[in-house]
């Protein structure tokens, strides 16, 4: 845990790299406390503690420091205050004097909080919680690791956010939190592969510009050598020219006489030209006038264009700074509509597979998925609000609470009312109306939602829907029926008495359900630049309707990504699949394997992936061997001859997943292969057919989906 120590303290810069020795600091340190330079008093002493720290002298080095808190506190110096106390943090932890630790960093921390110093207080709140991490206080290192991931997050300080997840994760396997311990894993993989490749991205441009340098010198070198030999030429050019002319001396002396008489004859032709060009010289001169002139005029107008554009700048950064305050707000209210949205746990609880695909065509959304258990009870909504972005933003917000009221209402008065998908959706009816003061007038607004909502009985799986507009997908033995929803939005209709039909559709276990909002099937893309429309989409959910929910959900997203190119996202999408089997226990979907005398081979490079999955297999009781790479994992089939099942990764060193499944499949073609990627791209499924794959995992790994896979070939 100690790793994740953050080192922020500008005094120590000067010490590491100042190469005096303690006996030379220890000299300057009485001579100038002698002289009374208390200033360098304080930059000695801050070199001679930091010298005992790294000398192993501990004790020395806290005393130091202590002295050295006293005169900066004279000093009056708070960030000097704060840095001693984080360095006296340090040398207490190294002490495993953890209360004094927590004491100083605690210290620290009240004086980055006064300084309003985000970076600093990330910085405190790390320290804080490895203390209580290494003091064995699990519960108090997790709150203050959380609060330096908000502040992480908010600076957008990607290695410190990566650091904060790996401390996440080392915290929930020491509180036995496993689904946490992987999540915090797989978090922290990514973000470390993420930095490590703009490091290599960085160095691939560094190398780049040393090679186009020594291109440019040698460039340089070989036009010095073709300007050398020029000159050589022209040297040899001149003796020969001074022969000739010493041949040629006598006849020039002849040719003199000549030319004299022709120079006279040509200064009387040149005195007539001067006059013919102190003429030319006035008319210039009068032209030359009249230029300054407008160009003196011009330099007055482009002063004034240089004044508007001034002006102009300042506005646009005003705009810009206005801009990025609304953002931030917009962000802000994602996380807020984020945290009212049902949580996964919540899917994982009750159902046995499901998807939801949502992508906002703006930072927030006026999409939005419900979904709530009473009394045995699974009540599932997926509802399209009037507009998108921050007004359909707030009407979904309206419309979570109200779905909240309106059933805990009902269950309170059951014997008043039966929960009916119907009824649920008439009571949002007037909750809108009511809400929004809508009374029919003709300028008034229509803000309302369009919504498919299901009440399931999962001992029975007896199905209620009812929707306003929108429809429900069912999927049976390879056939799509459709229960429409009735042609009313959730807002003031001509006559709101009017009810909603409450359909009731008896279920068996591998039925599909499919509820959704319009943004999918509206996108607009193609070749044609038309809509993707509802026909394709119910021939999309026929073609996937064997695959898992899971798998369903990155062949929507491809697909859509795929149709709407070049084209913008038109509005927000939401489509929810469940499968109509639900779970009775609630107890981890790995317990319920057990591969004992099984031996699976984890063909990984990056050790965050590979410690994920042995935590995943952990349960299992299979036995795991490991290979960092393809060609090592065709070694390790080859001399082993007990492996039941390879999980390879596609992006490895030396040779590539794909590569190395190919190589296996040669020469052991009923050995199982799964492979396991983060890209969903048809590419990666086609490359993995031809190899002979058996079986594609996506990350980022879904616990229960995972091992029902692998599942299929340890069985």
């Amino acid at each position: 845990m100690k790793r994740f120590l953050l080192f922020l303290q500008v005094f120590l810069i000067a010490t590491i790299v100042s190469g005096q020795s303690l006996e030379e600091l220890e000299q300057k340190y009485n001579e100038n406390k002698a002289s009374g330079n208390t200033n360098q008093v304080i930059f000695y002493l801050n070199k001679i503690a930091y010298q005992h720290w790294n000398n192993g002298n501990l004790n020395t080095a806290v005393d130091k420091y202590q002295e050295l808190l006293q005169l900066s506190k004279q000093q009056g110096n708070t960030a000097g205050i704060r840095n001693i106390h984080t360095n006296l943090g340090l040398v207490y932890s190294d002490l495993s004097q953890y209360d004094k630790a927590l004491n100083s960093f605690n210290s620290a921390l009240n004086i980055a909080q006064q300084q309003k110093s985000k970076p600093a207080i990330a910085s405190a709140y790390v320290n804080i919680a490895v203390v209580h991490q290494s003091a064995g206080n699990p519960s108090q290192a997790l709150d203050n690791t959380e609060q330096a991931l908000k502040l992480a997050k908010e600076l957008k300080q990607m290695n410190l956010v990566k650091t904060c997840y790996g401390m996440l994760a080392e915290i929930h396997e020491k509180l036995g939190n496993s689904e946490k311990t992987m999540k915090y894993f797989n978090l922290y993989s990514s973000f470390d592969k993420h930095i490590k490749d703009q490091e290599m991205e960085k160095m691939k441009k560094e190398s780049q510009e040393v090679v186009k340098k020594a291109q440019a010198d040698k460039q340089k070198t070989e036009v010095e050598l073709t300007q050398e030999r020029q000159k050589l030429k022209a040297t040899s050019d001149t003796l020969e020219r001074i022969e000739r002319l010493t041949k040629e001396q006598r006849q020039i002396i002849k040719l003199k006489d000549e030319k004299e008489k022709e120079m006279r004859a040509k200064l009387r032709s040149e005195e007539i030209i001067r006059y013919l060009l102190l003429g030319i010289a006035a008319i210039i001169f009068v032209f030359a006038f009249f230029i300054y002139r407008q160009v003196k005029q011009t330099k007055k107008v482009n002063i004034a264009l240089s004044k508007s554009n001034e002006e102009i700048k300042k506005r646009r950064d005003e705009i810009k700074k206005q801009s990025e305050k609304i953002r931030s707000s917009i962000q802000y209210a994602q996380r807020i509509q984020n945290a009212v949205l049902p949580p996964e746990d919540m899917f994982e609880k009750y159902l046995s597979d499901y998807f939801v695909l949502f992508k906002p065509r703006d930072i927030v959304s006026g999409d939005f998925y419900w979904m709530t258990e009473k009394n045995n009870k699974l009540i599932i909504a997926a509802a399209d609000c009037t507009g998108h972005g921050v007004p359909g933003a707030f009407m979904s917000m309206l419309g979570v609470a109200f779905l909240n009221e309106i059933v805990n209402k009902i269950i309170e008065n059951e014997h008043v009312k039966s929960l009916q998908a119907s009824e649920i959706l008439m009571n949002l009816r007037e909750y809108v109306i009511r809400s929004l003061h809508q009374k029919g007038t003709a300028h008034e607004s229509r803000d309302g939602m369009d919504i498919s909502l299901v009440v399931i009985d999962k001992s029975t799986r007896e199905l209620q829907f009812a929707g306003a507009n929108n429809p429900l997908y069912l999927v049976r033995d390879g056939e799509l029926t459709i229960y429409s929803g009735d042609g009313m939005s959730i807002s003031y209709n001509r006559d709101n008495n009017t009810e909603f039909t409450n359909h009731h559709i008896t279920t068996k276990p591998d039925d599909l359900i499919y509820i959704f909002s319009d943004g999918y099937v509206d996108q607009f893309g193609g070749d044609k630049g038309r809509k993707f429309m509802s026909k394709r989409f119910k021939r999309l959910l026929l073609e996937v309707q064997n695959e898992t929910l899971d798998k369903q959900k990155h062949i929507l997203e491809r697909t859509i990504m795929e149709w709407k190119k070049g084209h913008m996202q038109v509005d927000d999408m939401l489509v929810m699949g469940i499968k109509m089997d639900f779970k009775t226990s609630q107890s981890l979907a790995r317990d319920q394997y057990d591969w004992a005398g099984k031996k699976v081979l984890i063909a990984e490079d990056t050790e965050a992936n590979y410690l994920y999955l042995v935590e995943a297999l952990r349960r299992t009781n299979v036995e795991i061997i490991r290979a960092r790479n393809g060609k090592e994992a065709i070694e390790v089939v080859l001399k082993e001859d007990d492996i039941d099942l390879v999980l390879m990764d596609v992006n490895m060193p030396v040779m590539d997943g794909f590569e190395a499944t190919q190589n296996i499949k040669e020469k052991k073609r009923k050995l199982p292969v799964v492979l396991q990627t983060a890209l969903n791209i048809s590419d990666v499924e086609n490359k993995a057919k031809k190899v002979g794959c058996d079986d594609i995992i996506y990350k980022p790994i879904k616990l229960k989906l995972f091992l029902k896979i692998i599942g299929k070939f340890l069985a």
